[in-house]
């Protein structure tokens, strides 16, 4: 049975609901979102191709998950601002959105990282012994993803919390956490749809982009750019969308008080 205690009247988190609403920000806002993340975007895989000795399908450089998180930080903190705007019925432009986000930006870049170190940090086990065995390797690997979905799950409100809640940077896992539990199952499902859809519109555009790519691999790369940019977007836009419903939900807030911090 779940333990989550519904408020009277306030929106209650849902698979529908958040996706709904994660797609109705996006379309509300699409020219300026998706110009930040186009921009960013584009300069990473700039970076990664000079990186790469210009070779735009020699896969990640050295320096390829420190653009990685650079980039996440410069573009899910304009839209995290920019989406918490919107919920309050606020359309704010590409400037706004820039210089409204960047202030939160190196708490956004730190829960990157640290995921990211935890991430690994599970995963690397799985990877060490696979060498000394094959069967116990895949064994402990498959716990290791297992446990990775997990703590992605349980985690998935952190940049919200870190950006807009007055809480120190480590104890801001704790508390999505505790947002998450009661509705980590239907998180779950969230994610699980959520990558369906994504894999069926990259098996199309990227099949058709990868065709391109074997007689000009520079220009599938560039035909690539606005749809990891869309993906980002929305990576950006969910977290908030569902730290809304289940503050609202389990807490009784309205998104004018959740989203004052920024006033």
């Amino acid at each position: 049975m779940s333990n989550v205690l519904v408020a009277p009247g306030e929106p209650q988190f849902s698979i529908a609901r958040s996706l709904s609403m994660t797609f109705g920000v996006f379309g509300r806002n699409f020219v300026p979102m998706m110009t930040i993340a186009v921009i960013v975007t584009a300069v990473q895989s700039l970076i990664e191709y000079v990186l790469s000795g210009g070779d735009p399908m020699g896969g990640e450089s050295s320096g390829g998950s420190f653009l990685n998180i650079l980039s996440y930080g410069f573009i899910t903190a304009p839209l995290t601002y920019a989406t918490f705007q919107d919920l309050r019925g606020t359309r704010i432009g590409l400037s706004g959105m820039m210089s409204g986000g960047f202030k939160k930006i190196g708490r956004v870049m730190g829960a990157a990282f640290a995921v990211g170190v935890v991430a690994v940090a599970v995963a690397l086990p799985a990877v060490f012994l696979y060498f000394a065995n094959e069967f116990l390797g895949i064994a402990v690997g498959i716990a290791a993803a297992i446990a990775v979905l997990y703590m992605f799950v349980a985690w998935f409100a952190l940049v919200p919390v870190l950006v807009v809640e007055d809480v120190k940077f480590f104890a801001g896992f704790g508390r999505a956490a505790a947002l998450s539990a009661g509705r980590r199952w239907g998180l779950l499902g969230l994610v699980l749809i959520y990558g369906v859809i994504i894999l069926g519109i990259s098996l199309v555009i990227f099949g058709i982009i990868g065709f391109v790519a074997l007689s000009a691999p520079l220009i599938g790369l560039v035909l690539a750019i606005p749809f990891l940019a869309l993906y980002s977007v929305l990576g950006a836009i969910m977290p908030v969308v569902v730290y809304y419903l289940l503050r609202s939900e389990k807490e009784g807030v309205g998104i004018d008080e959740i989203a004052k911090v920024f006033d």
